[in-house]
């Protein structure tokens, strides 16, 4: 019984990376479409294959735990014999298999027995052939809350660390006002999908789990159309663009990002408008750096104040404060104003205010100015 070889289905080389699995399902999945091979049960059955292939090699964990059974079985295993026998199937050495893989296939981590013999259903080519068929719920995404819409908008500096409002134009799915969402030409016939008999979903078996994906052949909707709607080429969908009010937190920073509720995508279909979230960008400031939740500012100092140490004004995002500079103070220093940074959203704690001293160094031009300077030195014992 040999394993399904999905690698071969899709026509890519074993290892092959993500980028060149997709390339290769979406060729294939052109060729094979049910919309382009009507009534044709031979590209149908293709399309679910290749369908089931990409399924899993494109899914991490899934496909992890093919490779390895198929590196097994490339060591030798055989595994005709254990078919439907879940928990206690041996090999010819008298080694239990369905101990070492019923963990890693049954999805329960306990009762090995199912998982074992549903791993049959899904990577052998033999065995139940449940794959992809009908299922009993309604269609993926009909009655529920619609998608959610993601906008990224730029700010200033200054107000991502003052906060306030803003109005950020929002695009939305909506029906189509011509054929009001069916995606159907008025008039056009509308026939139930062959694929999933009109459920909108096809059901995918592995591994002791069952999971319910969009029908590929109707996208969904359960239906098949002989005339696309001339305005919205069959999507059933158009776009609104709806200005909204946002607050925006005080302290926000660059790639953080808010939701607002009930401001997302709905369809006819949908019980509840999706969400809208609310990615910040925020401009570079001239005067300002921000790290994390602390800010930094360089500020000049003249070389008296650096000796002899002094108070001076320094802005901060809040306002001007002023500052203490220590007798002696050295460039490059930084002096530290705790709690005078940006605040933290999601903790509401602000962080530091960092003041980078760089000490001007004058040039001495009169004659008076390097006399002084050589006294300063003969009491400090510089060498000039």
């Amino acid at each position: 019984m040999p394993i399904k070889d999905y690698f071969k289905i899709l026509g890519v080389a074993e290892g092959a990376d993500e980028a060149a699995i997709k390339k290769s399902f979406r060729n294939l999945a052109k060729k094979y479409h049910p919309d382009a091979n009507p009534n044709n049960k031979e590209a149908e059955e293709k399309f679910k294959e290749i369908s089931e292939a990409y399924e899993v090699l494109t899914n991490k964990e899934k496909r992890s735990k093919y490779e390895q059974l198929k590196d097994a079985q490339s060591r030798g295993f055989d595994f005709s014999q254990y078919a439907g026998k879940g928990q206690g199937a041996r090999n010819a050495g008298g080694q239990d298999f369905s101990e070492m893989f019923g963990d890693i296939f049954s999805g329960r981590g306990g009762s090995k027995a199912g998982g074992f013999e549903d791993l049959f259903d899904m990577f052998f080519d033999q065995g139940p052939k449940r794959g992809f068929s009908q299922t009993e719920y309604a269609q993926e995404g009909k009655g529920a809350k619609g998608e959610d819409v993601n906008v990224r908008i730029e700010i200033p500096f200054a107000l991502a660390m003052e906060g306030g409002e803003t109005i950020v134009k929002v695009p939305r799915a909506i029906d189509c006002d011509r054929c009001r969402g069916t995606g159907a030409e008025p008039g056009a016939q509308v026939s139930q999908c062959e694929a999933c008999h009109g459920a909108g979903t096809m059901q995918f078996s592995q591994g002791g789990f069952v999971v319910n994906k969009t029908c590929p052949r109707c996208g969904g909707k359960g239906s098949t159309i002989t005339d696309y709607c001339h305005q919205c080429h069959g999507s059933g969908e158009s776009q609104e663009i709806r200005k909204i009010r946002i607050h925006i937190p005080e302290g926000v920073k660059e790639g953080e990002k808010i939701r607002i509720k009930n401001e997302g995508n709905m369809r006819s279909w949908n019980k509840e408008r999706g969400d809208l979230y609310v990615v910040f960008k925020v401009e570079k400031s001239d005067t300002f750096e921000r790290r994390g939740d602390d800010i930094y500012f360089s500020a000049q100092v003249n070389m008296a104040t650096a000796i002899l140490g002094g108070h001076m004004q320094v802005p901060t995002p809040e306002g001007n404060i002023e500052i203490k500079v220590p007798a002696g103070i050295q460039s490059g220093t930084s002096i530290k104003m705790t709690a005078h940074g940006a605040k933290n959203i999601k903790t509401g704690k602000k962080g530091n205010f960092y003041v980078k001293v760089e000490v001007e160094t004058p040039k001495a031009e009169s004659e008076e100015e390097k006399e002084l300077v050589r006294k300063l030195a003969k009491v400090k014992k510089w060498e000039i």
